[in-house]
């Protein structure tokens, strides 16, 4: 029962948490938008708690392993619908970058569908191979013609940072299952080339590593983002300047205070001390996780719920790294916590598979 309630905890933690933050790191934008200062907050929660908490319920209920037949499936419905994206009637534009997929008034983000289908589909087709995962023609071959597959439509939006977060959690998912390790060494060393020659052969994304190597070399451009981020975050000190006291998130300091630069509002706010209890909250979840992955009844429960929790916590170290310098700038929402509903239902459904393979495991 103890680790029902750890689980649960961590991911309604993190949620109250997120709401909390985002009330008051969005504010300001919904009043001079709207004049309404919990317009965005209710928007969280009509579009993305409420329906994500219905998922997590449904998803907990439904025996994990009625999945696997519609692995394949999911996996194509949601590369249809990356396509869908190039197609004028269907794709909207925003910030450069076509993400967004549009059908009348609602509009998701098929990217973040892709991350749970992805772990879906891996799982059974690794736990159908799972004799085979040290040769090259049953186990690294189409592991990376399907990685492949997925690169070319998340590099043609684009969105490197959803492509970098999927990509690194297929490797986790790919070493779960008992990959060689000269198998994987050899995805990572070719992954590196690949993004040695988008950036430097085309060009791709060059500001973005320029500002990465020199965050002062283009400050009020490239850089500002990065630079404003530092500037809140150095604000913070220990134990921050009260919640609700952010000074960086009025007159548009900052871009994107409740999306992906949410994690600056924290650190100004709350400090060192919230920042701690943030990340204090994805250890446990991530310590969870894993053990119900390496407890599941069988293999392909045990990588449905590695792969959840490696995206979890890969997603938010990549966010944190990003907004704090460590990382290149990418643009990605820090799980449970940024203004987004796609993003939280599908994280809500993906906690709701993962606890029901840790009902099963004690059930059984």
């Amino acid at each position: 029962m103890q680790r029902y309630n750890l689980f649960l905890f961590s991911v309604l933690a993190l949620m109250l948490f997120g709401l909390a933050m985002l009330s008051t790191a969005s504010a300001v934008l919904a009043y001079q938008h709207t004049q309404d200062s919990y317009f965005y907050l209710k928007r969280q929660l009509l579009n993305g708690i409420i329906p994500g908490l219905f998922f997590f319920f449904i998803a907990s209920r439904i025996p994990y392993k009625r999945y696997k037949p519609f692995a394949l499936p999911l996996m194509l419905a949601c590369v249809v619908l990356l396509v869908l994206l190039f197609l004028p009637r269907f794709g909207l534009m925003a910030h450069g970058a076509t993400r967004w997929l549009t059908v009348g008034s609602f509009s998701f983000q098929p990217s973040e569908a892709l991350k749970l289908a992805f772990i879906i589909y891996l799982a059974a087709l690794f736990e159908s191979r799972r004799e085979k995962m040290a040769h090259v023609t049953q186990g690294l071959l189409p592991f990376v013609m399907v990685m492949g597959a997925v690169s070319a439509l998340l590099v043609r939006q684009p969105d490197i940072g959803t492509l970098g977060v999927i990509l690194l959690t297929a490797l986790c998912v790919y070493f779960a299952a008992g990959a060689r390790i000269t198998h994987l060494a050899l995805i990572v060393f070719g992954g590196l080339f690949a993004l040695f020659i988008f950036v430097y052969g085309f060009g791709y994304e060059f500001d973005r590593i320029q500002v990465y190597l020199n965050p002062h070399s283009d400050a009020q451009g490239a850089g500002y983002q990065i630079n404003r981020a530092a500037a809140a975050i150095g604000a913070g000190g220990a134990f921050g300047l009260g919640f609700g006291q952010s000074q960086r998130k009025f007159g548009g300091y900052l871009p994107e205070p409740m999306g992906d630069s949410i994690f600056a509002i924290i650190a100004e706010e709350l400090g060192f001390a919230g920042i701690a209890a943030a990340l204090a909250l994805f250890v446990v979840l991530g310590w969870q996780g894993f053990s119900i992955a390496r407890d599941a009844p069988d293999m392909f429960g045990g990588l449905i719920a590695a792969g959840v929790t490696s995206w979890i916590l890969i997603q938010a170290f990549v966010n944190i790294g990003a907004i704090s310098g460590l990382l290149p700038l990418t643009g990605i929402p820090l799980p449970f916590v940024s203004y987004g509903g796609t993003s939280l239902v599908v994280l809500f459904a993906a906690c709701g598979i993962v606890y029901n393979i840790q009902r099963s495991t004690y059930n059984t």
